[in-house]
C-alpha cells in the first residue's frame, strides 16, 4: 500500500505543495517589490524632513539670557508622511524635574494641541515653516500668547538644531536664548 489515500493522497500533496510554492513565491515577491519601492531610513534621513531623528541639548554650545538650562532636553521628530510631524520631547529640568510633552502637527501655521504629563494647562502650538530648514513656532497659553519669536533652524550639514527664542522677562527685561542641539 502506499500508505493513506492512495494515489488521490500523492496528488493531493502534489496540489497543497504547489499551492504552498506559489504562495510561498509571491510572498518572496511583496518582500522584494517593498524593498525596493519603501525608501531606505538612510535616504529617508538624507532626502526626507531635515529635523526628522534625534536631537539632544548642548548646553555649553547655548546661551540663556533668561532663565537656567535644564539638565537634558531631548527633541524627537518623527516625520509621518503627508506633512505631519510627530514630535516628543524629553527634559529634565535644572531642579531635576523630568517632563515629557507630545505634538503632532503640520508646519502650516495653525494651531495644534499640546499634550504634557502633569500640566493642567491646554497649550496650543502653531508651526509654520520659513524653509526647507527652517520653521516658526508660536504658543498660545491659557489664552494668551507667549514665546513669540521662537524659530528653530536645522543647518545644512544637518548635524545642528538651533533654537532661537526671543521674550521678555517678568520684570520687562528683552532678552535671546539660543539653545544648539546636535543629532543624534
Amino acid at each position: 500500500m502506499d500508505g493513506e489515500g492512495g494515489a488521490a493522497g500523492h496528488l493531493h500533496c502534489a496540489r497543497v505543495s504547489h499551492r504552498i510554492a506559489r504562495g510561498w513565491r509571491a510572498a518572496v515577491l511583496a518582500a522584494a517589490l517593498a524593498a525596493v519601492l519603501a525608501p531606505s531610513g538612510a535616504l529617508r534621513a538624507q532626502g526626507g524632513d531635515p529635523f526628522a531623528g534625534v536631537w539632544r541639548l548642548n548646553v555649553e554650545k547655548s546661551l540663556y539670557e533668561a532663565g537656567r538650562p535644564p539638565r537634558s532636553f531631548t527633541r524627537t521628530y518623527e516625520d509621518r508622511g503627508g506633512g505631519v510631524i510627530f514630535l516628543t520631547v524629553d527634559s529634565v529640568n535644572a531642579n531635576g524635574v523630568a517632563a515629557r510633552a507630545y505634538l503632532v502637527y503640520k508646519r502650516d501655521g495653525k494651531p495644534y494641541p499640546e499634550s504634557a504629563a502633569g500640566t493642567r494647562a491646554v497649550r496650543m502650538v502653531a508651526v509654520r515653516a520659513v524653509d526647507n530648514l527652517t520653521e516658526e513656532v508660536g504658543t498660545v497659553t491659557d489664552g494668551r500668547v507667549s514665546e513669540a519669536g521662537n524659530t528653530l533652524s536645522v543647518s545644512r550639514d544637518r548635524k545642528t538644531l538651533t533654537q532661537t527664542m526671543k521674550g521678555v522677562t517678568p520684570d520687562g527685561r528683552p532678552f535671546t536664548n539660543v539653545v544648539v542641539y546636535e543629532k543624534q
